[in-house]
């Protein structure tokens, strides 16, 4: 276990330097790179397999709130780098190919030809 969550705490990174949210992130979670919002929530962008995911709202234990995926990385760096808040749904999505959330309910929900959801 890494010592910062004894010190600075597990439920959130209110009271972590910025520098230790920073590099506990691009350390100890797999983000590539981290930001804080003006909302005071993290962000950050996590390579996946086949995807560039945006994780917004990141606690030391949570490596997201919402997690968006996309084909095309363009976009989502243009997400990492415009959110103000966690919770925003990205302006561009023609590469989105999920979205994971850890809320209940979904911000945001396409459609295949059939009418059904494409992910939950």
């Amino acid at each position: 276990m890494d010592d910062r969550l004894r010190q600075y705490g597990w439920h959130s990174f209110e009271n972590w330097p910025e520098s230790e949210v920073h590099d506990y992130l691009t350390t100890k979670c797999g983000i590539i790179h981290a930001r804080q919002l003006p909302d005071g929530s993290w962000a950050g962008l996590m390579q996946l397999l086949y995807t560039l995911s945006v994780c917004m709202g990141i606690s030391p234990t949570d490596t997201y709130q919402y997690r968006w995926c996309f084909e095309d990385p363009a976009e989502a760096v243009h997400l990492y780098k415009t959110a103000v808040e966690f919770d925003e749904i990205p302006d561009r999505r023609e590469s989105l190919v999920g979205h994971r959330h850890s809320t209940g309910t979904p911000l945001y929900v396409e459609f295949d030809q059939l009418g059904l959801p494409k992910w939950r």
